[in-house]
């Protein structure tokens, strides 16, 4: 009861009036919580174990440095350039504390080298927030400073404009390099709805100068964390539309007049499939009351596959969206660096005392710096694309509903779905024809594009995932299914409507709910008309089920 109190409250207040701090530990960050940390006025802490883990982190390389090791990106400079040396040993004395800044500040610059247009305002904000929980978890080697001035954008709603085209997908050195800029006071942000200087607007909220020190420069710029955001936004655009999918297979099968039975329990039991019950439980439940639990001689015993599979497509969906979410829920609570600091090592194992192990020790053998290649998203590269091509089929089974609708054999309706009081009219006669190429367009998107690349850092960067790429792909093809939607939903509704008013047929509960609420904003189509403007109003109606 407290929780709704609560919720009805904020509803009737202003977005920030309710907003919650978050307090990240680094180790049970979710997709869905920093869904909501994404929106403006959530802001974020580091708990008290995860600012722990920051500072272990940040002084083993500091440790090591002093110790005589060359640590990439502290000591020596990247990529090619790794053999020439940035600063002395003892790092945080003068004049190598002086030498590492200017490096790292250099660093920011040269590899600011994106395309427009800029992500949007919650993509960069996911993007630090999940940077600053991989602070917490001790892995980045960042330093208190560097946590300080990710939170202070945080939590005052400032993001810096990322542009959204440049990355491979390895680490997104053109995109993240922007944020340290954007801290350093170097490039610009959305700040109150405008763009702005980040000059001025930290000047504005009187925010300490930014200079990145140490590993701060590498681990700003050379890491995941805006394409891991980029996922989570495509994710739950895909979880959307998805979530909107039963409700519209019930109601396709009231329009055909089809049979429910694939959907029942010990029929689904036994095939089997991960989600499948769950899917085919939500699409009865939307038809409570219908008339498809009558008897009807003129029913067709069997549906086309595209009504009848519909739960399997829908479930594969539902499975793959699971897996997209558990693999970026371990990245973003992970890191993405190179290198990599781990300050609670495993000592047990059998190379545990191997000399090659022992030379990455930082100072004693509870800390390690080691080269690696964390910033490899493979697995989630493939998790989207896999969910990609499940958002192929739900839009295939869609087209396909729709024509068959079309066909009066099938509904045993007029063809074209013409109302009766439509004398002389021809209804949808041709606008399948307009989306089959939208159909068209987003199988395209199914297509893998994985491993495509140029090797980069004379020729020592030569694997690829383009996770930003799969992340885009994703986010399009849930905007085209939404669009397929719409012709499904136009004739969905006409079939319906027709069942009700000529047929005296009883909706389900939901299904009834689902055209109510429709009709007012797409009249029932009883003359025939221009169809663009029922489509774009239909489009941005399912869009406004599945938005932020």
């Amino acid at each position: 009861m407290k929780k709704i109190i609560t919720a009805m409250i904020c509803a009737g207040l202003s977005f920030t009036a309710c907003a919650a701090n978050h307090v990240l530990d680094g180790r049970t960050l979710t997709v869905d919580q920093l869904w909501e940390i994404s929106k403006p006025g959530e802001t974020v802490s580091i708990s008290k174990d995860g600012f722990a883990r920051l500072k272990a982190g940040y002084r083993a390389p500091i440790t090591a440095a002093e110790d005589g090791r060359d640590i990439y990106g502290l000591t020596v400079n990247y990529g090619a350039l790794k053999e020439k040396r940035v600063t002395g040993n003892g790092v945080e004395d003068e004049p190598n504390r002086s030498a590492t800044i200017r490096f790292n500040e250099r660093q920011m610059r040269i590899q600011a080298a994106g395309f427009e247009p800029y992500f949007p305002a919650h993509i960069a904000k996911m993007a630090m927030v999940i940077r600053v929980n991989q602070m917490a978890t001790g892995y980045t080697a960042m330093s208190e400073d560097a946590a300080r001035a990710f939170m202070e954008y945080i939590n005052n709603d400032v993001t810096p404009l990322i542009p959204s085209r440049g990355s491979e997908g390895a680490n997104d050195l053109s995109m993240a390099t922007h944020i340290g800029l954007a801290l350093m006071g170097e490039w610009d942000v959305m700040w109150k709805g405008e763009r702005r200087p980040a000059s001025e607007v930290r000047k504005a909220l009187k925010l300490k100068d930014f200079h990145p020190f140490g590993l701060d420069g590498i681990s700003i710029l050379s890491n995941s964390n805006v394409a891991e955001a980029q996922a989570i936004d495509a994710v739950k655009k895909a979880e959307k539309v998805i979530n909107f999918s039963p409700i519209l297979i019930a109601s396709s099968l009231e329009a055909l007049n089809g049979n429910v039975t694939p959907f029942l329990w010990h029929t689904v039991e036994t095939k089997g499939w991960p989600k499948q019950h769950e899917v085919s439980e939500l699409v009865l439940k939307n038809l409570k009351g219908s008339y498809l639990w009558q008897k009807d001689a003129k029913r067709y015993l069997q549906d086309p596959l595209s009504f009848r599979s519909a739960g399997y497509i829908l479930a594969v969906a539902k499975n793959e969206l699971d897996m997209a979410k558990e693999v970026i829920g371990q990245a973003i609570n992970h890191a993405s660096d190179n290198p990599i600091v781990n300050t609670n090592p495993r000592t047990d194992l059998w190379y545990s005392k191997m000399p090659v192990v022992l030379e990455n020790q930082a100072g004693n053998d509870k800390a390690f710096v080691n080269s690696c290649a964390n910033f490899d998203n493979t697995q989630l590269a493939i998790r989207l694309e896999t969910l990609t091509r499940a958002m192929g089929q739900i839009m295939h089974a869609s087209a396909w509903r729709t024509t068959q609708l079309d066909d009066g054999h099938r509904t045993q309706l007029s063809t074209y779905l013409v109302a009766p009081e439509n004398k002389g009219g021809d209804g949808f006669a041709n606008i399948a024809q307009s989306m089959s190429g939208i159909y068209a367009e987003g199988m395209a998107l199914t297509n893998s594009v994985m491993g495509y690349g140029v090797p980069t850092s004379i020729g020592i960067e030569e694997t690829f995932s383009n996770v930003n790429v799969t992340a885009d792909r994703l986010s399009k093809i849930s905007d085209i299914v939404a669009e397929v939607y719409a012709y499904e939903v136009l004739h969905v509704t006409q079939a319906m409507d027709i069942r009700v008013r000529h047929e005296g047929r009883k909706l389900g509960d939901g299904t009834a709910a689902f055209l109510e609420d429709y009709r007012k904003v797409v009249s029932y189509v009883d003359t025939d008309r221009i169809f663009t403007k029922d489509l774009n109003k239909t489009y941005m109606w399912i869009k406004g089920l599945t938005q932020h």
